[in-house]
């Protein structure tokens, strides 16, 4: 089976002057969905139909697939197809045909589609020209109507809202907006498709009509699920197909061990990955290629991106992780920061209003209290008290600042990277250090403490 994506509409009613298929819906592109159901089912050759900013869409999908230009983006579905044919005039399979901006159609329903033409052909003996998926709506409103012979799957045709007599509007299984046909049969009939009176457009149904008319076989294929004909035509519409891929991953997680607390308020992308028994508490956010280990904890509120977090670390509520690496057993928050290319190693702690970038924690470290760690290595077992800061920009470059293993820094302290700090060190609390200290050695900065009798009064009263 060969799979051609349309991706070429205007898409007017969503008001955009970017294509529609390249907005976002949980951090991927709209037509990436369509790419990844495609490849999941096993259709390895892919062609796209593009026209409008075909380049935005191209960057998106890359040379995986192949390429084909309309003219005309207000042709039609069915012009759209013919744009392709060098695709698959010669093929003699089947070609899928899905539309761009439907992503909510599953891998497993392609997959089972091709099982019914395999048994329909083995135990029946029909070699079927067409399948159009379906499903049931219980408000049909805005989508073609599929009418059948009496008792039967058969297609007869598939008829537009618009064109639809009162009769056929009161039919409830709708157009999925996917297809498969045997490519020869498609070949002999969408030449002969006419431009519709009413829009001009040369639709992909009408090749249904005409199939049924010459007497060949099109039958129906009911969705795995009714929300798989919902189709992306306007941003309340990419609204709602967003919440239901979001809820599908949260299921997909919570079937394979994972807990979601207040599952309607968690943000989750479809490159997260998690190990089992993983607990997620509500207003939680997780994008990118983020990876959760097994029996960690995500507090409340907690944002976290492109990050490692690994077994059963706890990320206490509201803390952002960016693009860090968080070792086993280690603690996150509440309210911390851990910024990009920051690696905490296992067991340490990074606590309440504590920002660190760039930054290798050591094992055992504790950072629990209003701290700036950035661009240093901390060695094991290390104490940053509360206030204390690495200065690590002079205003023209970054520097570096080294602890060693077991040093205490005290609370209130600022290291004026680049200055190493000696593993078994103590830095008393206030000292401002600008010099490399000593393994073992005690370092205290501070200027004589000076009490003038009566001064502070009178400064008050000035």
């Amino acid at each position: 089976m060969r799979g051609l994506i349309l991706a070429a509409g205007l898409g007017t009613r969503f008001r955009s002057k970017r294509p529609k298929v390249v907005h976002r819906l949980l951090g991927k592109p709209m037509v990436w969905y369509a790419f990844m159901t495609l490849r999941q089912a096993g259709v390895e050759e892919i062609g796209v139909v593009v026209s409008h900013m075909a380049e935005e869409v191209k960057r998106v999908l890359g040379e995986e697939v192949i390429y084909f230009h309309q003219d005309n983006p207000k042709g039609g579905t069915g012009d759209a197809v013919l744009s392709a044919l060098d695709f698959w005039k010669d093929y003699k399979g089947y070609l899928l045909i899905l539309n761009g901006d439907t992503p909510l159609v599953m891998a497993e329903t392609i997959r089972n589609l091709q099982r019914f033409i395999h048994m329909v052909e083995k135990y029946e003996g029909v070699k079927l020209s067409g399948v159009v998926l379906t499903a049931h709506l219980s408000d049909p409103t805005g989508y073609g109507r599929v009418v059948k012979e009496e008792g039967t799957d058969r297609v007869v045709r598939i008829v537009e809202e618009r064109e639809a007599t009162p009769e056929e509007k009161t039919i409830r299984e709708v157009n999925a907006g996917l297809y498969v046909f045997y490519a020869p049969h498609l070949l002999e009939v969408l030449k002969d498709v006419k431009p519709s009176e009413r829009t001009g457009e040369v639709y992909i149904t009408e090749a249904v009509s005409l199939m049924s008319s010459r007497g060949m076989e099109v039958r129906t294929f009911m969705a795995t699920d009714p929300t798989e004909a919902l189709g992306v035509n306007t941003r309340w519409d990419l609204s709602i197909a967003e919440n239901v891929l979001r809820l599908r991953l949260i299921r997909f997680w919570s079937e394979r061990g994972v807990t979601f607390h207040l599952p309607e308020t968690v943000w989750i992308e479809p490159d997260v990955t998690f190990g089992e028994e993983v607990e997620v508490e509500p207003d939680v956010t997780l994008k990118g290629r983020t990876r959760v280990g097994k029996g960690a904890v995500i507090g409340r509120g907690s944002y976290i991106e492109d990050s490692e977090i690994g077994e059963e670390v706890r990320v206490l509520p509201y803390s952002v992780v960016i693009g860090a690496k968080v070792g086993r057993g280690a603690t996150v928050g509440p309210f911390s920061h851990i910024r990009e290319e920051t690696v905490l190693e296992e067991l340490s702690e990074v606590g309440a209003f504590v920002e660190v970038k760039r930054s290798k924690i050591g094992r055992k470290v504790k950072a629990k209290h209003l701290a700036y760690i950035g661009d240093a290595e901390v060695g094991e077992g290390v104490n940053v008290g509360a206030g204390a800061v690495t200065a690590n920009y002079d205003g023209r470059k970054k520097h570096r600042t080294v602890i060693g293993r077991g040093a205490f820094v005290g609370s209130n302290s600022l290291l004026v990277a680049p200055v190493k700090i000696g593993e078994d060190s103590y830095v008393a609390g206030g000292s401002v250090i600008t010099k490399d200290v000593p393994d073992g050695a005690l370092a205290v900065e501070r200027a004589e403490l000076r009490i003038l009798e009566g001064k502070g009064r009178k400064k008050l009263r000035n």
